[in-house]
This record gives structure tokens, sequence and C-alpha cells, in this order.
């Protein structure tokens, strides 16, 4: 999940002024200084758009949800019919309702039963005539009222277009632009020098299908431009005039004001080597599975990273360093087995502030582990400092600028450069998170781009012609041809352009299995002869969460978890999140306690438990079907798998039960499977075993960091040793804390601090900033004054040595790594689970059965706070596996740690095993290799 943020009205987010001077860095440091951005505007009230509950599908055919419409009304300049002589009208005739068009009925099911209106016909040309002006539907039984149409399906069917967008160059190195702004009356090209203050005005000439297009000479090339585009704004009923950016930019000016014209094949904008660097540094692996990822923010992994210099922290180019702290700890995890690092957004972002002059620092003061002073300073500088996770796109085909060193122009595509190609040496790929589900704002605000050239058509209206906002914001409708194309040719030039390896789809439901079809097969295009990539091992995953506008209207075509079976596309895997930790993604189940926290074997017995029920026997019941959940997921959560369930009963993935409701197991391939248990959503792993672990329970006590540590311990096992694609929240493996931080998305570097010296785990920073996190205050205060319950070197240290141990031995046993469902139904059994209602509570038993040249495994998680006696009836031949019983030397900072192993289970004489409390467990059988 992405964070949320507070769902404002309309057109009410972000239509805030711009804060403070544009300055051009290109340019001297007199013109920087001097340089303000052309679009600056006033602030704009919050607006909606008129009501349009008809819908324009085809030229002959329009539908409403009411009968008795009686004509369309055309205003060419919007002004009122009586009042405008060039104002025309077309008589409607009615047509039935649309289930009576079978076609048409096929395309908008969800319309079946809206009216049906046939129009007149006309020559093209007329339809382009009336699309550039005002619209309205007449009603016959009250002639003097009018409403808004909506227009999309029918742009699309008039207009979709297929050639080149944004910049392109010909063999002398000419530029031409193109702009699809169908509807525009004009549009012209503003071209401005480096410093943003000369202007030159060209028209630009129709060009096909909705398109306009301009070419210029070689000496545009670099120069910064605006289109001003005129044309019909709904939300204000005129016709307006407005200056805006390039959906396509290939380049782009501090804070975005300004595309640029540049060419990414230009090779002055290309590292050394950069041609061939997936043939050099192959780090594409031959099937998902093979993939550890790493999600980390980009300022995170730099910004308290004293090793780095000054001016590198919180940049692309601290990865491109030749050493740091940081990049040690990378480089020590890739040796080990993690193959990609997924970097939160690193598009162009809207609400972070791109000059370093222009942004603020929070002045953190010393205070007590629990104070609210720490937030608070925060709080005051958090609209303009440099930090935001980033989901606010503004423009989707270019690197955010607030991480380059020099943000205005070209320097921004370099450096992302340099990140991929620094990683790639290190063994690591990129993977990208996008956001194509909304965009920060509409309509004429200053953040908005896609609505002043194209008003109305890339966002997702509702019945009345509103735009829709369950992503958070304004969502987009990626259902339409040309925002599922900008998505799609965005996507390819960052696999093709800046060997992105990856991508992961924020609120992938809000987009339909048709978009994300088509992205797979766009991308499998791509070949390393050709584009110097290979498209078709390029990863895509995302959050297939069952919910929004898409899924409200058409559930049947939204890319959501069970659509995506068989897609060969992951999605993350909150059954398998939910029964390790325990709750679910909302706070009010911070407390509830999972198979790793210790429900039912270590009760916590919290007057804020709101999930877990407060007889022992039904928390054995939870515990028991969470526990199935996590062997499924182990599994990976393949919607056919069979197995023994608590019950005693065989049972298939689809037939158990998650929260109470199957299907719990939705996948047809491991590949579709992400397994989980902490993001950078919600609270980081450390602070929910803060929150679930035992805390002053009568009796039972406080539970103490080492033992927190060992709950962190088995939950990264968990993900690490199933079916599927591990996924790893980044510091996860230092026990990383946000000090009870519920959603740091706006919460500066002090919340999210990254410690790679391994000194502590940033607990007990103070509360959490009260504009997320203020009605839990009570619950994290009492926990936060217990200094005891940060982390501290040997729990950190030992934390990561285990982390590494099973990342090694993930890299080392494909039987880990079965490709197919068809492999692990016949190899992947569970042994306790095998011998319900007698299985022993706690206890996870996989065993994967060996081949001729792979030895079988038997993995054993198991969560009880004390020792256990497992009869595993084990033939002879088993031994422990021999990285879990390997010694790590770590080194940091000048000093060497030694570090031995974890304790691990005991295969007594009888074949029985003796478990030490909360472990983790591996055994093999060698193989009977010839």
């Amino acid at each position: 999940m992405r964070r949320s943020v507070p769902l404002l009205l309309r057109l009410a987010l972000s239509l805030s002024p711009l804060i403070g001077p544009t300055t051009a860095l290109a340019a001297t440091p007199d013109q920087a200084a001097e340089a303000v951005a052309a679009t600056a505007q006033p602030p704009v009230q919050a607006l909606t758009m008129p009501q349009a509950r008809g819908i324009w599908l085809r030229p002959e055919v329009i539908v409403h949800p009411e009968p008795g419409l009686r004509q369309l009304l055309s205003s060419p300049d919007a002004s009122p019919p009586k009042a405008n002589a060039l104002a025309e009208s077309f008589a409607l005739t009615s047509a039935g309702q649309l289930k009576d068009h079978p076609e048409l009925a096929q395309a908008y099911p969800h319309l079946s039963q809206y009216h049906a209106y046939k129009l007149p016909a006309m020559r093209p040309a007329a339809y382009q005539k009336l699309l550039r002006g005002q619209l309205l539907l007449q009603q016959s039984s009250a002639p003097t009222a009018t409403e808004a149409l909506q227009l999309a399906p029918l742009l699309d069917h008039l207009y979709a277009y297929d050639g080149p967008l944004g910049p392109s160059f010909d063999a002398r190195l000419q530029p031409t632009l193109r702009l699809w702004a169908p509807t525009a009356q004009t549009v012209k090209l503003v071209l401005s020098d480096a410093a943003l203050k000369s202007e030159e005005v060209h028209p630009m000439q129709p060009g096909p299908q909705g398109t306009w297009q301009i070419s210029g000479p070689r000496d545009w090339r670099h120069r910064f431009y605006q289109y001003e585009v005129t044309v019909y704004a709904p939300w204000s009923g005129r016709i307006e005039t407005h200056r805006v950016s390039d959906p396509y930019s290939t380049s782009l000016s501090l804070n975005s004001s300004h595309s640029q014209i540049v060419d990414l094949s230009d090779r002055w904008l290309q590292p050394k080597g950069w041609d061939q660097l997936l043939q050099q540094y192959p780090i594409q692996q031959s099937h998902p599975v093979d993939r550890v990822v790493y999600e980390l923010h980009v300022r995170d992994f730099s910004s308290h990273d004293e090793s780095v210099p000054a001016r590198h922290r919180g940049k692309y180019t601290a990865f491109a360093l030749a050493d740091s702290d940081g990049l040690r700890h990378l480089r020590r995890l890739a040796r080990s087995g993690l193959t990609h690092v997924h970097l939160l957004p690193a598009f162009d972002i809207a609400t972070i502030e791109e000059d370093p002059r222009q942004q603020l620092q929070a002045r953190i003061p010393e205070a007590a582990p629990d104070s609210e002073q720490q937030q608070a300073a925060i709080g005051q500088v958090r609209e303009r400092d440099a930090f935001n996770w980033g989901y606010d796109p503004l423009h989707y085909g270019v690197p955010e600028g607030s991480y380059s060193t020099h943000p205005h122009g070209p320097q921004r595509i370099m450096e992302f450069r340099q990140l991929v190609q620094a990683l790639a040496r290190d063994g690591l790929g990129v993977i990208m998170d996008v956001v194509y589900n909304h965009t920060h704002a509409w309509g004429p605000a200053p953040k908005s781009v896609l609505d002043k050239i194209v008003p109305g058509y890339y966002y997702r209206l509702d019945a009345t012609g509103q735009i829709q906002q369950s992503s958070c914001c304004p969502d987009t409708a990626s259902e339409q041809y040309m925002m599922e194309r900008l998505m799609i040719d965005t996507l390819v030039r960052w696999a093709r352009d800046y060997k992105v390896t990856g991508f992961r789809f924020d609120l992938m439901g809000h987009h339909t299995v048709e978009n994300l079809r088509k992205v797979r097969a766009a991308l499998d295009q791509l070949t390393l002869e050709k584009d110097g990539v290979d498209g078709k091992n390029i990863q895509l995953y995302g959050e297939g969460w069952a919910f929004g506008s898409l899924h409200a209207i058409r559930p049947d075509t939204a890319m959501h978890q069970r659509n995506s079976a068989g897609s060969g596309i992951g999605t993350f895997n909150d059954r398998f999140r939910d029964a390790a930790r325990g709750g679910n993604y909302d706070h009010g189940t911070r407390s509830d306690q999972g198979f790793i926290s210790g429900l039912y074997l270590d009760p916590n017995q919290s007057p804020w438990n709101t999930d877990t029920p407060a007889e022992a026997s039904a928390q054995l019941t939870q515990l028991l079907n969470y526990t199935d959940n996590l062997r499924l997921g182990l599994a990976g959560n393949l919607r056919d798998y069979r197995f023994i369930n608590a019950q005693g009963m065989q049972i298939s993935g689809a037939e158990l039960p998650y929260r109470g409701q199957p299907p719990a197991g939705y996948t047809l391939s491991p590949a579709e499977n992400v397994n989980y248990v902490s993001v950078h959503d919600n609270y980081s792993l450390w602070d929910q075993l803060a929150a679930k672990a035992p805390f002053e329970t009568p009796q039972r006590g406080t539970a103490s960091p080492a033992e927190r540590a060992s709950m962190q311990q088995l939950g990264l096992a968990l993900v690490l040793l199933g079916q599927g694609m591990p996924f790893i929240h980044a510091g996860s493996e230092i026990l990383r804390s946000k000090s009870g931080d519920g959603d740091s998305y706006d919460s500066g570097d002090w919340f999210n601090r990254l410690d790679w010296t391994y000194r502590d785990n940033n607990w007990g920073k103070g509360l959490p900033p009260a504009w997320r996190n203020a009605k839990e205050w009570d619950f994290w205060r009492p926990r936060l004054r217990q200094q005891a319950l940060g982390a501290r070197p040997p729990q950190i240290l030992e934390t990561l040595a285990q982390f590494e141990r099973l990342l090694q031995l993930r890299k080392a046993s494909p039987q880990l790594r079965l490709r197919s469902a068809e492999a692990i139904q016949q190899r992947v059994r569970f042994l306790n689970a095998e011998r319900s209602p007698d299985q022993i509570p706690g206890l996870i038993a996989m065993q994967i059965a060996g081949t001729a040249n792979e030895d079988a495994l038997l993995v054993l998680l198991y969560a009880g706070p004390r020792p256990l006696r497992f009869d595993a009836g084990l033939q002879a031949g088993w031994q422990p596996h021999p990285l879990l019983q390997q010694s790590i030397d770590l080194a940091q900072q000048g000093k060497r740690y030694t570090l031995p192993p974890q304790p691990h289970a005991r295969l007594e004489a009888d074949g029985s095993l003796s478990l030490p409390p909360r472990s983790v467990s591996v055994f093999h059988l060698p193989a009977n290799r010839p």
C-alpha cells in the first residue's frame, strides 16, 4: 500500500501558488537569482466540473441515464447560444437503450441501461469543429435547462493516435515537437532561454489525429519551452488559454515549469559504457522468483550518511560514489543474494521543492523520546523541505529534480543513469515505483499538466461528470487510449533509455487488466540487440487491492489480485503479511498479534487490541488459520495448491479463508506472488513488533529487544524462504524504526532515517508526526519512554548477519525458487500441518522434496517462546544446512565483528528435532548425484 493523503474536494488539492522564485541553474549566477517561472499563478479557488451525465460514445450515438433528450447545442466561443450567431443545434432521436446496441453494450456494459440517442450524420470536419467549443445537452421536458457532455470515448474513436509525441529529431538533429490536443482551438510553442526570461512564440500547425506540430532548426536543441493552449475549459465554461509543459517531456527546468528540447540518445548524456550496460552486467535474472527486491527511498539512502560528501547526500550521485557506509551495506547484501533495488518514486514529483536554496530544514531540538517537539519542528517546514515519498506525479517520463545536484536541465538525466550503472556494477538492477493511477492536480492548478491540454479527457469521471479521487487525488482513466499510451510510452522510455529492469505499480487495481497486458507486450518488444534491454525479463508487479473508481464500475476489468491470475504480473500478498504480523494495514489493529509477534503463544493482553479475541481457544483458532495462510504463501499463494488445513481437511488455496472469507490463494504461478512483511507504508516491522509484542503484560512483563529481534528475524525468514518473489523494506535487516510513525510520507529525514553505522535503529526520536498519528500518541508514549525497546548494536548486527545467511541460502537453493505451480504441488509439503488436529501451534515445517541433482530441504519456522521437541520422523542422512551454521564477519566504521550463527534446531537420534524458541532452522538431505 502507498501512503494516503487527506482527501480534498475536487480541485482543492494542491491549488496553492508556487512558493518562492524558480531559479535557472544553467544560467549565470546573476541570471539564476533573477529568473522566475512564467507559470507562477495566483491562488485558484476550489472548482467542480459541470454536471455531465451524457456520454458521447460514437459519432452517431450519445447515451444518457434519462429519457427525453431533445437536442445537442454547440457554442464555438462558449457564449450563450441565443447570443451567439455561430451557435448550432442538432436534434436527437431516441434509439432505445444501449443494451439494444450489442457492440456498444459489450464495450460499455456498465452503461447498458442508459438511453441511446442518434445524431444526424456529419462530415469529419464538423465533429472537429464541434469538439473545439462548448457542447450542451437539452431535455425536452426542461428546454431552458442544459448540462455538459462527457467526450472521452468519442475522442478515442476519432482521434486515437499512434505516432510520435514530444520532441523528436531527424538525421540532421533538427527537432520536431508534437502535442495531442484534439479539442484545442490553437496551440503555440513558446521558446525560452536558459534563464526562462526571453521568449519566442511560434504557432503550431494541426497534424493528423488531433495533433499539433512544429519543426525548427538545430539551435532549438536544449532550449526550454512551453505550449500555449487555447481550449474550452469545462470547469469555467469559458475558452481559456494556458501555458503548460509537455506531458512527453524528456528534460525539465528547475521545478518543472518548462520542458526542454533534449535528445535522450545524445552521447554526452550517457555515462561511459552505457550502451553495453546490461550486456556487461547481466542483472536481469532469468525468472522473477530468482529476484530479491529491496525497497529504498533515494533520499533515505544517504541523507544521514556522514561518509557521503554533503553535496551528494539525498542525491542520485550518492549511489555512484566509490565508497560509503551505505554502499558497503548494499554491496554486502548483493554479494549474499540481493538482486534488485526498488526505488520509491523517482519520476518528476509535484510536491518537492527542487531548488536547495528554497528548501527549509527542520531544526530538531534535543527532547525526550516521547516529546512532541521533534515532530512540531518538522511540521513547521514540511511543505518546503526536501522530503516526500513522491506519490504525486507531475511528469511521468523525467527523473525527479530534487535528487539531482543540478536540477535545471539535463543533469538529472545523466545522474539517474549513473545511479543505474553504479548499482548494475554491484550486481543490482533498478526497479521503479510508478504512479499512473492519479496526478497531483487537475484543471487550471499550477501543478496540473494534462487537463490544461485536453480538459476532462485524462481522468475517470463519475456518473455526473465529476473527477473521481478514490486514489487520493484525481484518478486517471487509463482505459482511455491516450492515457494508456502515455503510460506505455513512458514505461518503455524508462526501460530503454534508463535501463530500468522492473516496475512496481501503485494502486494497480485502478488500471485494467488490458492496460497491463499491453504494457507487458510493449516491453516484450525490447531486445538487447536493438534497444540494449531484454524487455521480456523486465519485472512487473504492483498493489492489487480490489477497490477504487474502476473497480466500482467494472470490477471484472480491474487489475486486482484475483484478476491478475495467469498474467505473470506479481501482486503484494497481504494475506501473508497479516498472518505473519497480525492485524492488517489499518492502524487500529496495530497491537493485534500474529504468528511472529506472539499470538496465543505469548499473548500481549493489550487493551488496544481490536482484531484479537480475548479467549485462548479463539486465539488458537486464529493462529492456526494464520499459519495456514503462511503455509499457502510459502507455497506461492497458489489458487490450486492442495494441502492439509488446520481442520485436517485437504483443501485448495482458493478454499482457504483469509480474514474469514476465501479465497486466500489467488495466483496461478509463483511469479505472481510477492511475499513481504513490511514496506514503506504503515509502521516499520520493528515498530509493528513494538506495538504487538508483550508490553507490561501482567505476569509476563515486556518482551526484550533480543526477543523482538528474534521475532523480526523470523519474519524476514518467512519472506526469504518462500516460493515467489521476496520483497524487503530497506532497513528491516537492521531493525529500522520510525519511532512509531505509521505514515512517514511527509515526516522528513528525521523519522525516516537509516543508520548504516549500526549504532541504533532510530527508536525513541519523539512522538510520531501529529498530522498522521496524533490519535495514537497515547499508545506510543509509554513505549517510547522505554529506551530498552530500542535496538542496540548486538541485536542489529545479529539480525543483519542472519539476514545475510538467509540471502545466501536462497541464492544457493533452487528448491526455494521453484518455477511452476506443478513443481510446487509435487515437491512442497508441510509436515506439522499433516498431523492436524494434533499439529503443534506456532510451528511451520516445510519439506521440499529433492531430485537427482537437488537436495531435499526441511525448513523449520518456530514462533513459540519456549523450546520445543518435534517428532519429525526424519530418516538418516539429514544434516543442518551449512549456510545457517557459518559465522558472519562484518566491518563498519573501522570496527570488525564476527557474528556466530543463531540458535538452530538439533536432530536427535530418534529422528525428532529439538527447536530453540523463536528460531529458524534448515536441514538438507543430500541428493544422490552421479
